[in-house]
């Protein structure tokens, strides 16, 4: 497990290595005519580069089994998630940004707590998965009052709106509830209850609709298809091998996003094919080790928690990737370890420290159980 871990966190490095000059390419411009400074953005994500590698070290140090045997401690992350989402949305606080209210501000920072709503879904249902063993079976304990813990949150999301959000927590509530052994008619009838509802709001904001539209349609007087026209320009423009370190052309205004959801795209055309191709084979190896450590786990907390921290990351640079590729229909879901954004960082440094902290615990019950055989034969002999 120990070369797993290894593994993983040197991805891991090599992702925010990549991110960060990215950052510094894709952001300049911006940010030369916002803060009249082309390193602003730079010199913030170095920030929240600090804050959240703080973060993620002590999520990596923080015994994961305190999160079962403290029930107070989700219930508390649960509870500090729906105050912050409730704030984001209040009259007098909440702040427009890009049509939604996503952001609060906390002095020099400002923080998206969607972001941290996906951290609570991950540890409140495993955690809750987890304490209840063979009752998943049952409709109110194992479907229904997760489903009223996932519903609660998704609730307060589409009245920013971020229908993003709203749909990553719904995939990783659906998919830790399939892991943890909840029948699936089951699930199935959560789906038809809750699905209605979210196609409805959608298909109410004109803003998702045009961007359904630019996709399905190729609506070609919409922001959503100008932004992956751009896109695609960009990967055009960069061939297999790029046309250099801060020689961007789509950076300077065509590519709106530039530094966050099409962050990829910029990466693409700076540095080509070659590039594209070494992030998804990057996460491709996350995948792989999540995977593993979930498979590992010395227990049912430690596999779910696993389980839901790789497939948080997984699924948003999927989705990312799938968007800025048009390969998937405008949604501004930020690429994992790349993107600028100090929220998603923290978010995905925390996963990150989860997950190793899991493998850690597979090593010392690897240890132990060598321990007891070892015993055992001499007491034979």
């Amino acid at each position: 497990m120990k070369k797993t871990l290894t593994v993983l966190l040197l991805t891991v490095v090599i992702l925010l290595g990549l991110g960060i000059v990215l950052v510094a390419t894709a952001s300049n411009v911006r940010a030369q005519s916002i803060y009249k400074s082309p390193y602003a953005f730079f010199y913030k994500q170095l920030m929240w580069l600090g804050i959240a590698t703080v973060i993620g070290f002590v999520a990596s140090r923080f015994d994961y089994h305190l999160w079962k045997k403290h029930p107070i401690l989700p219930i508390l992350f649960y509870a500090a998630i729906v105050i912050a989402l409730a704030l984001v949305v209040c009259p007098g606080i909440r702040k427009l940004v890009n049509g939604s209210y996503r952001w609060l501000n906390l002095g020099p920072l400002r923080v998206q707590p969607s972001e941290f709503a996906k951290l609570a879904i991950v540890i409140c249902l495993s955690v809750w998965m987890d304490r209840i063993g063979w009752r998943v079976t049952q409709f109110w304990r194992g479907a229904l009052i997760p489903a009223v813990m996932i519903g609660f949150i998704a609730a307060l999301l589409l009245a920013e709106p971020d229908f993003g959000a709203t749909m990553v927590i719904g995939v990783l509530g659906v998919g830790i509830l399939f892991i943890s052994g909840v029948r699936f008619w089951h699930l199935f009838l959560l789906g038809c209850a809750g699905i209605p509802p979210v196609l409805t709001l959608l298909c109410l904001n004109q803003n998702r609709m045009t961007r359904l539209m630019a996709f399905f349609e190729g609506t070609g007087d919409s922001t959503a298809a100008h932004q992956v026209k751009q896109s695609m320009i960009a990967f055009n423009c960069g061939g297999p091998w790029g046309v250099g370190f801060n020689e961007s052309i789509q950076k300077n205004f065509y590519l709106p996003e530039a530094h966050t959801d099409f962050i990829f795209a910029i990466g693409g055309e700076e540095f080509g094919f070659i590039f594209s191709i070494f992030v998804v084979i990057a996460f491709i190896v996350l995948l792989a080790c999540g995977v593993l450590i979930a498979i590992r786990a010395p227990d049912r907390l430690g596999c779910l928690l696993a389980f839901g921290m790789i497939f948080l990351l997984i699924f948003q640079a999927a989705f990312n990737i799938g968007v800025v590729t048009n390969c998937l229909p405008t949604k501004g879901l930020a690429l994992p370890f790349l993107s600028y954004g100090g929220t998603n960082l923290v978010t995905a440094l925390f996963a990150v420290g989860t997950l190793i902290n899991i493998g850690m615990h597979i090593d010392v019950a690897d240890e132990h159980l060598h321990t007891h055989l070892a015993r055992d034969a001499v007491n034979t002999i």
